[in-house]
């Protein structure tokens, strides 16, 4: 199960056509992914810094605070830079600036750490 925070319609179409064959579930805001987390543990959140509310910062700081999330994947997508020393300190697998993602990169993302596809 993917968990993709991102707040703009137009980015969830494109995670929708893209990752079309993974189990997904999309939130606009921080509050309510972490709420979702305290009922299912997703095998990978690809995360927006710039959400409606908290912040990408604020929902990777929550997530780390809990054990069985301090370990989820978290894959960056934002138009916001995070320098490698950042991404690292909150134990962010990869980084992606939306100016430059290619869907390839979302979908090897995708297989290697969600790694499961919906029939």
């Amino acid at each position: 199960m993917i968990y993709i925070l991102e707040d703009d319609r137009g980015w969830e179409n494109y995670y929708r056509r893209i990752l079309k064959g993974h189990e997904m579930e999309f939130f606009h805001d921080g509050v309510t992914a972490i709420a979702a987390m305290d009922e299912r543990v997703p095998d990978l959140v690809i995360l927006d810094v710039l959400l409606t509310g908290p912040t990408g910062f604020a929902v990777l700081n929550e997530m780390r605070s809990y054990p069985e999330l301090a370990e989820v994947p978290v894959v960056v997508i934002s138009s916001v830079s995070m320098k490698d020393e950042i991404a690292k300190e909150y134990g962010v697998a990869r980084v992606f600036d939306k100016g430059e993602l290619m869907p390839a990169d979302v979908i090897a993302a995708a297989k290697e750490f969600d790694g499961k596809e919906s029939a």
